[in-house]
């Protein structure tokens, strides 16, 4: 009984202190900086995808979330902060993807469909893709050809999106995809060409 009793009261002192550090703030602070220790920092990422573009040199009101190789493919994530415009660079497996020339070519339409249908059952699951014209922006050193499309997405809570797909051709014969989307409507050219110039 002795034994229980100070079970108990043992059991009900740990209660009273993790409360009074929850009350305190002393709880949130260890969750806090296990979050801080777990997650790099910016400067971190950011050095880490320079073997593939140097982001060093972006302004502040972009934020470099992901830096991932899915299916083969690396990719590295951007966010506009305020506008929450995506800028993604995908260093392809296979280099015949996506071309400089395939982006020019007046029927971009026909390649961009090819990537969907051969894509069309992974994560991004496309109802529609269609291009609506063709620019140029800098960045990477170099004049870079895009395409402006309009895209219908069927599996994600965003349904309706707009934006740029373009091809850099780097020093080392290396492809690299340049992407920028934003929901329909909000998608800014001005935003993507302010974070790509900046990429080196």
């Amino acid at each position: 009984m002795k034994g229980c009793l100070s079970l108990i009261i043992k059991t009900i002192i740990a209660v009273l202190v993790f409360f009074g550090l929850l009350h305190l703030g002393v709880i949130d602070f260890i969750k806090d900086k296990i979050h801080e220790y777990n997650t790099p920092s910016q400067e971190e990422i950011v050095d880490k995808t320079k073997d593939v573009a140097d982001l060093s040199e972006i302004d502040d009101e972009y934020t470099v979330d992901k830096n991932l190789k899915i299916l083969q493919n690396r990719m590295i994530i951007a966010e506009h902060n305020s506008t929450g415009q995506k800028m993604i660079i995908i260093e392809p497996k296979s280099e015949d993807i996506l071309t400089k020339k395939d982006i020019e070519d007046e029927n971009a339409q026909e390649k961009i469909n090819e990537i969907v249908n051969k894509y069309k059952y992974k994560v991004v699951k496309f109802d529609k893709i269609e291009v609506t014209k063709h620019g140029e922006m800098e960045g990477l050193n170099q004049t870079i050809p895009y395409i402006k499309i309009d895209a219908g997405i069927s599996n994600l809570p965003v349904k309706d999106i707009e934006g740029i797909v373009g091809v850099a051709e780097l020093q080392n014969g290396k492809n690299l995809i340049i992407i920028s989307v934003n929901e329909k409507g909000k998608y800014s050219q001005i935003v993507a060409d302010a974070f790509y110039k900046k990429v080196k």
